[in-house]
């Protein structure tokens, strides 16, 4: 099998290449794919029930990623693979990963098309901004969450009342600041051994990364960090130094891919091959364990669009069918808290993902853009409607069905969905428990959900 330093060397020798020009190439080179393979965007089979069309997108993914390679920035070089070492490594990849200790000891695994085992699921704001004195609350409401197997980080503006200035000191600190934070939430819930996936998103910089990552802070062994992608199939030398260092300390990766539909990828079908594709650059540059992936569309900032929510799973039924190694989506709504429309997105994308074989990591409320808009009600409706899926038995036809139904109830709401409320607002933070408002909105909509076939009373 092919050597992290056997890639680290391509990194050094491959082709030369400009950025611009492989940015340019990776639009085209994918749609030469989708015509040989045959990949076409339904809008009525927001959820395929297709499963040629499913391993016809893998291999198409294969096909791309073997010719078009990974660009690595710093040495303006390209990195490239052969289909046997896509196989191998695809043969070789892990099938599990175990977070936390004790009674918060929680497996993560492979999933398949409509599985009647139930998503795992990671609970985290992803990175919504949030000030520094409400940050415990908010992580608290996530990581308290009865179905929560593991969280990570809202981003904190400031630490210590200073702003966070990249390359400084004070990222440093925002660093240890946050992983110790992250601990104080756990166990402000009782839970002070769950596993946090991703344990750092107060810094980018590996330096204030890698400080952070001790004992002392709260650090456990089966921690994590996520390593994200740079849009489209790029890696730079900051992501894979936290590669070294977690081949060295035993720390969990997990790859973050985030390619945009209506960027450099292209339309839906050739954003689709790209975001297979991303998998293979996890396995191969980051010796990812497990995957998660958060498409967004260009516009609208979320992934909940019809367009989209067809990606998320096809993507996923060609990854839970061709390979064994743990997928996972990241639902981003478009609405805010405490709206009818962030219960109808967190839904329609938990469906899709849940029958097609993903795990979820919940969730991105409001675009994942607008301070403190981002609380533990949210993941768990994602998780909620994850696990019914798995309880049901749904199959895709009947979860298209349902999918297509909530569609109808915002989805012409995307361009101006609201905001919603903010963290004080729809939660009590003297118990750290949503309000009244939100718990009944939701009722509301799970008894309307009821109506579409989804059994909340399985729950």
């Amino acid at each position: 099998m092919l050597g992290f330093w056997e890639v680290m060397d391509r990194c050094d020798r491959g082709p030369l290449q400009k950025e611009k020009q492989y940015d340019m190439q990776i639009a085209r080179t994918a749609r030469e794919q989708a015509v040989a393979f045959d990949i076409r965007f339904d809008p009525e089979s927001v959820i395929p029930d297709d499963d040629d069309l499913a391993d016809r997108l893998y291999r198409a993914a294969v096909a791309f990623f073997v010719e078009n390679g990974v660009y690595c920035r710093d040495t303006g070089r390209l990195v490239r693979f052969s289909r046997r070492e896509v196989e191998e490594a695809v043969k070789n990849a892990p099938r599990s990963i175990t977070y936390g200790q004790g009674k918060d000891t929680a497996v993560m695994t492979s999933r398949k098309v409509e599985d009647a085992k139930p998503p795992f699921i990671t609970m985290t704001p992803v990175g919504t901004p949030v000030a520094e004195e409400r940050f415990v609350a908010m992580m608290q409401s996530f990581v308290q969450e009865p179905l929560a197997q593991t969280f990570s980080s809202a981003f904190s503006q400031t630490v210590n009342g200073r702003a966070i200035k990249a390359g400084s000191p004070q990222e440093t600190e925002a660093a240890i600041w946050n992983v110790i934070k992250l601990r104080e939430a756990a166990r402000r819930a009782g839970r002070p051994y769950i596993g946090i996936h991703n344990l750092v998103t107060n810094a980018e910089a590996t330096d204030a990364t890698l400080a952070a990552m001790q004992p002392a802070f709260g650090v456990l062994p089966n921690d994590g960090l996520g390593i994200a992608a740079i849009s489209e199939l790029k890696v730079d030398y900051e992501r894979l130094k936290k590669v070294v260092f977690c081949r060295h300390s035993g720390h969990h990766t997990y790859g973050l891919y985030g390619p945009l539909l209506g960027g450099f990828a292209g339309g839906v079908e050739t954003t689709a091959i790209i975001h297979v594709a991303h998998h293979f650059l996890g396995l191969l540059m980051y010796d990812a364990q497990w995957h998660c992936g958060f498409p967004l569309h260009l516009h609208y900032g979320c992934n909940s669009s019809r367009d989209l929510l067809w990606l998320i799973a096809v993507t996923s039924q060609a990854l839970s069918r061709n390979t064994h190694s743990p997928i996972s989506v990241s639902p981003f709504s478009a609405a805010g808290p405490c709206t009818d429309m962030v219960v109808h997105e967190m839904c329609a994308i938990s469906i899709a993902a849940s029958v097609s074989g993903a795990n979820l990591l919940a969730c991105a409320p409001a675009r994942n853009r607008h301070p403190e808009r981002g609380t533990g009600m949210e993941a768990r409706i994602c998780a909620e409607a994850g696990h019914l899926v798995a309880r049901q038995r749904l199959t895709r036809t009947e979860a298209n069905r349902v999918v297509k139904s909530v569609l109808g109830l915002y989805e012409d709401k995307l361009d101006d969905a609201p905001l919603g409320l903010g963290l004080s607002e729809c939660y009590d933070l003297d118990r750290l428990q949503p309000t009244r408002e939100y718990v009944e909105l939701y009722e509301r909509i799970k008894e309307q959900m009821g109506n579409l076939g989804m059994d909340y009373s399985l729950l």
